[in-house]
């Protein structure tokens, strides 16, 4: 079940789960720890052994790529000092990191500054020219073993980690740990990671191959079925496309509508995102994909806003918007969205995570279901994934289906974590209704408790009705809610005395909680109030754990806040 027996133990900067290489969360015990790692507080970040992997590149990875400088610098006689490396899966992916740092840079700025190259199994490294025609092939030629890496001046980093960050697209720490053991550069003794192995998959090891297409044959069987459950659409699993992580899979669809729209730089795409939803789906499509896009909130009158703009005439190609939200848990009215869709042309896309297939089928509303399986479809808190699944019943369905595979990333996720993950997965749909069960009573237990303003949990909320209408039978209200206090000072108090597991993610079998708005918006804090998400808004993600276990700990950590003025 992977619960942790004593959070209350984990030291600030302790992996989640414990002593996993590979763990996508990091303990920060108490409030101040987590504001201070978002203001990047030396005593925070020294103390961190890992952190979530698209916030946090993990220091395997910088070695490599530490490594593969200086050999560029052997090969080529370009001097590493001052410059700074990322690692990508694939050159389309290295070629779209470089012209995003390309655009962050002034007219002066040289473009044969950011230089882009291969590094291939047996130990080649070479340059890839910036002309795409030049490389149409390079793609294709590739090795399924070969890495490209994007190296750039050292003022860049910043710009550099936010691709990394917003769009999904860097190399997982297994596949770097891999290389690093196996590979023609190797960084230091082998290590071994929670598995105790790592799986090679150059063209003798057919059996692992084989292995791996069944594990992914079987994940997507898994999805797909769980798409039936409503009885009202029939997917195949080959609509089912499969990703290293959820924001990749996002990111792709984004860049997949832009195809099929024909948009550039001077005529972009228009998008909608729809409710305030997590951190990085707005800037991947903002500031990297360059959509011309709007934020509008959650409620009714928003979709009145937003129908009398196309009624007007206004260009919308593209509306994101998840179901129930992260952080509020509000859904919108899908319904709605659904006609507006058909009527105006637009591809609506809803990310399901924290409702997640087990509870609730929203692919009947929409063009596309994008899911991070990282969360709750794993569990495990040490593997990413994602999924999109394609609605047969769209009229985008063949178009975008013929253009995201001709660019299609699931065979850049690497074997040992598609074997993770699917290992992991099989017991979702009743891991997912346990940990829902769990969230719906701590629910109620806050609802109680003077100190607490507001509970944002589908199951009491004014959209409960909206969730109800794609709420499966057997379905649950979700496992995540979060909490507003009636100060902060009783919010930190809380979130401080609370012994359960805290730290960056969501969708752990274990209980986890964070002081959500300071990790995902410490430098936008006014900006995301005037969406509701308040600065010391409590985010939580139920586990599995015995429900009475739950409530002592949270009547606890109530006690310390009603202790508070």
């Amino acid at each position: 079940m992977s619960v942790i027996e004593a959070p209350e133990r984990l030291p600030l900067g302790e992996s989640l789960p414990p002593g996993d290489l590979h763990a996508v969360s990091v303990a920060l015990p108490k409030w101040a720890d987590t504001a201070g790692w978002a203001s990047r507080e030396p005593r925070v970040i020294k103390a961190m052994t890992v952190g979530y992997p698209r916030f946090m590149i993990a220091r395997i990875i910088e070695s490599l790529a530490s490594r593969l400088l200086e050999e560029w610098e052997s090969k080529t006689g370009i001097s590493a000092a001052g410059r700074r490396a990322m690692i990508l899966c694939s050159y389309r992916h290295a070629a779209m990191c470089r012209e995003f740092l390309h655009r962050q840079t002034p007219p002066a700025f040289h473009s044969d500054k950011i230089i882009v190259f291969s590094v291939s199994w047996n130990g080649l490294l070479a340059p890839i020219d910036q002309d795409p025609q030049l490389n149409g092939n390079t793609e294709r030629s590739s090795g399924q073993e070969d890495i490209f890496v994007v190296s750039y001046p050292e003022e860049l980093y910043l710009e550099a980690k936010a691709f990394w960050q917003h769009t999904g697209f860097g190399v997982s720490s297994r596949r770097v740990t891999h290389w690093a053991e196996h590979g023609p550069f190797p960084i230091g003794p082998a290590t071994k990671d929670s598995a105790g192995h790592v799986t090679r998959f150059d063209a003798e090891a057919g059996s692992v191959s084989r292995a791996v297409g069944t594990a992914k044959d079987d994940i997507r069987k898994l999805i797909a079925a769980n798409q039936l459950a409503s009885g009202n659409i029939s997917v195949h699993e080959d609509d089912v496309l499969l990703y290293p992580c959820g924001m990749a899979g996002i990111t792709e669809v984004c860049a997949a509508v832009q195809v099929l729209r024909g948009a550039d730089r001077m005529t972009p795409c228009a998008a909608v995102v729809f409710g305030f939803l997590y951190v990085d789906t707005y800037k991947v499509v903002t500031r990297v994909l360059g959509y011309d896009a709007t934020l509008y909130k959650f409620d009714d009158s928003e979709i009145d806003i937003l129908e009398a703009r196309l009624r007007s005439g206004a260009r919308l190609d593209l509306l994101l918007t998840e179901f129930p939200g992260n952080p509020l848990l509000q859904s919108p009215n899908l319904d709605r969205l659904s006609t507006l869709s058909r009527k105006y042309n637009f591809v609506l896309v809803v990310d399901d995570t924290i409702g997640s297939c087990a509870n609730v089928n929203v692919l009947s509303a929409c063009d596309v279901v994008c899911t991070s399986l990282t969360k709750m479809f794993s569990g495990t808190s040490n593997v990413m994934g994602g999924s999109v699944v394609l609605s047969p019943n769209s009229p985008f369905h063949h178009a975008l289906r013929h253009t995201l595979l001709a660019n299609y990333g699931d065979n850049k996720w690497f074997p040992d974590d598609v074997l993770l993950m699917e290992s992991n997965s099989r017991n979702f749909v009743s891991r997912t209704r346990q940990a829902s069960a769990n969230a719906s009573a701590v629910a109620k237990q806050l609802r109680a408790h003077p100190s607490v303003t507001e509970v944002y949990y589908p199951e009491g909320s004014p959209s409960q009705r909206i969730y109800e209408n794609y709420k499966l039978p057997d379905g649950g209200y979700g496992f995540m809610l979060s909490i507003r206090f009636t100060s902060a000072e009783k919010a930190i108090a809380f979130h401080d005395a609370l012994d359960v597991a805290k730290g960056p993610s969501l969708g752990t079998n274990f209980t986890l909680a964070c002081p959500y708005t300071l990790l995902a918006h410490f430098k936008e804090l006014e900006w995301a109030a005037e969406y509701g998400v308040v600065e010391d808004l409590v985010r939580i993600s139920v586990g599995l754990e015995d429900e009475k276990w739950l409530e002592t700990r949270i009547e606890r950590a109530l006690q310390a806040a009603g202790e508070q003025q």
